[in-house]
């Protein structure tokens, strides 16, 4: 074990009424990919990072987790859909007792209803497909694949069928990689999956500058250039729509004064904070200490939540006079790297209300 924390252990997440408390699990199981996002995280994996984890390994890697309490399993790629093994994978989860099955996935093969039905069949009970742009122009340019909108529109209406016959009974969602291109979009993209697609479900994460997004710098904007397309978007899905929409990887503190004086709404939008699951992950060993993760057997397991805390993200000066210094995850260092930390400021409580603190 080379750090302080096992991956079953994690920074403490805040009490939140919205937060499903089982235990959830992502696995990796290789990253080949039928995608080429501009913004991938992964850029251009080698031969082995793309090679499928073997049918065995994952057998026992669910076998390990499920005998560690774990009761929901993700399946990641890359793109988990082309994986040879995954209708087994996600049979063999539900016969361990795992009660939510996920698969996060760009869904273009799934506009084949068949692997949809068999998928479904053999118990997967949610779905998050990606999906970055409001129209087909904005997400094939994005994916960088020719009709990546239509097949993904098609997919996510076997899904809806599946999911209103009362099948996928943790949900059904979209979720946005938050980028240059698309944020001045954000609140049409609300009106594209809660209107014409009939979902209930949306998550936007801002980009994390690794990968390709790393090879061009001017695909991650500032928050300061995003938060109005994300606060309008807050506000149209509060007074019309009225779904679940939630955001992630934007700091607390460079909200406007109107979110920070609302707690309700803070706890019911910043996922990554107040929502999401506290996830283990399992990926091929990626060859150093990060002082996160255990490693063992080829694969890399760690908490997520502390590898973002402890690894990928930094907190500033400021950051140690804040009140929600122990809350907040901080910043992803590559986006420090672009923009500086200009925008960071400490937040204070004044009569149970967030307030900045101004810098002396």
């Amino acid at each position: 074990m080379s750090g302080n924390q096992g991956p079953n252990q994690g920074a403490n997440q805040v009490e939140s009424p919205y937060r499903d408390r089982r235990r959830n699990v992502e696995i990796n199981l290789g990253k080949t990919c039928n995608s080429k996002c501009v913004f991938c995280l992964d850029g251009v994996p080698d031969e082995q990072e793309r090679a499928f984890m073997p049918w065995e390994q994952l057998q026992a890697e669910l076998r390990r987790w499920r005998a560690e309490g774990y009761l929901s399993v993700g399946f990641l790629g890359g793109e988990p859909t082309v994986y040879p093994h995954i209708v087994p994978a996600v049979a063999y989860a539900a016969e361990l007792g795992y009660s939510r099955i996920v698969l996060a996935t760009n869904a273009m093969v799934l506009h084949r209803r068949e692997l949809c039905d068999e998928l479904v069949a053999a118990g997967l009970s949610r779905v998050t497909v990606s999906m970055h742009g409001h129209c087909a122009a904005l997400e094939d340019r994005l994916t960088q694949v020719p009709g990546a909108f239509a097949k993904k529109r098609r997919a996510i209406d076997h899904l809806r069928h599946h999911r209103d016959g009362g099948r996928l009974r943790d949900g059904l969602s979209v979720n946005t990689v938050v980028n240059a291109l698309n944020y001045r979009h954000l609140p049409k993209l609300l009106q594209l999956v809660f209107d014409e697609l009939g979902l209930e479900d949306l998550r936007v994460n801002f980009v994390r500058p690794e990968g390709n997004a790393a090879q061009d710098q001017s695909l991650t904007p500032t928050f300061t250039e995003v938060v109005p397309a994300l606060m309008k978007a807050v506000i149209l899905n509060e007074h019309h729509f009225k779904k679940v929409f939630t955001f992630g990887g934007i700091p607390i503190c460079v909200l406007p004064d109107e979110m920070l004086r609302s707690s309700h709404l803070l706890r019911k939008c910043m996922g990554d904070v107040y929502r999401d699951l506290a996830t283990a992950c399992s990926i091929r060993s990626e060859g150093y200490d990060d002082g996160v993760s255990e490693v063992e057997g080829g694969r890399s397991r760690f908490n997520w939540q502390d590898r973002k805390r402890l690894d990928l993200k930094h907190f500033l000066a400021a950051c140690s006079q804040c009140e929600l210094n122990d809350t907040c995850e901080g910043v992803w260092r590559q986006y420090l790297d672009l923009h500086g930390g200009g925008e960071i400021v400490a937040l204070r409580r004044d009569g149970g209300v967030l307030v900045r603190v101004t810098p002396r």
